[in-house]
């Protein structure tokens, strides 16, 4: 399949390419440090797993890191797991020469995975998409902005065919579609322990209580001013409760 990738979609690879390099002449190799920066964010997903895990510590927003942490397995499963393997296409600065200089010209590290489809740009569709549907819409469209980034600086780079990026984009956003469905039926689905740990737990909590409690047992310094109780005359209060006992 590798094979029938390349020889398909040549020409229009090659024509993307020529311009990403064209652009790289005219910049003067500006953006050269900008693609490395946004695509070190998509190392092994790293960035987008770590987002998701603090989005799971905190009651308001662990609702977004579950579709998050859902997308980016699906995503994993299919394009890490899945299609990488099954096509192993290779990276372009590794089939043809001219791909080669431009990558060269780019300033891109050397990448040994298979390049069908891109695992940056699937994990960035993924995340960016359960974040875009979970998350408030005024500010979750930074999710998918930054994917489209990301897709931009893997092809910049030289280090996937625009046919890479572009399958990554569709089973990103599949599986930020699925994601989104599958933290939807557990919240819908959820009872008893799940559900109050889906709906009330909270980091923030927790640590409340913590510092509550380190709070009641620290004992007061030695040099505290020492608080008199006012004294209690028993005698009188027993006298009292006499008398109120024979009046009754």
């Amino acid at each position: 399949m590798a094979h029938w990738l390349d020889k398909t979609f040549f020409p229009f690879d090659r024509e993307i390419f020529s311009w990403m390099h064209a652009l790289q002449q005219k910049a003067g190799g500006f953006f050269n440090g900008f693609c490395k920066f946004v695509s070190f964010f998509g190392e092994l997903g790293w960035f987008f797993i770590v987002t998701a895990f603090v989005f799971l510590l905190f009651r308001k927003m662990r609702r977004t890191g579950l579709c998050m942490a859902f997308a980016l397995f699906i995503g994993a499963l299919i394009t890490n797991i899945l299609l990488k393997n099954l096509v192993d296409r290779a990276r372009p600065f590794n089939s043809h020469e001219l791909f080669r200089l431009w990558w060269t010209a780019a300033g891109a590290s050397p990448e040994d995975s298979p390049s069908f489809p891109s695992g940056h740009t699937t994990a960035a569709f993924a995340a960016g998409i359960a974040f875009f549907l979970a998350a408030d819409k005024r500010y979750s469209w930074t999710g998918l902005a930054f994917a489209v980034l990301t897709a931009f600086s893997r092809v910049y780079l030289i280090v996937h065919y625009p046919t890479d990026v572009l399958a990554g984009m569709l089973v990103g956003t599949a599986a930020g579609f699925g994601g989104w469905l599958l933290s939807t039926l557990t919240y819908r689905k959820a009872g008893g322990r799940l559900r109050t740990l889906l709906t009330e737990a909270s980091i923030l909590r927790l640590f409340r209580r913590r510092s509550c409690n380190c709070s009641a047992d620290t004992p007061p310094p030695d040099n505290a001013p020492v608080q008199e109780q006012p004294a209690v005359d028993t005698c009188n209060a027993a006298t009292d409760n006499e008398q109120e006992n024979k009046q009754l």
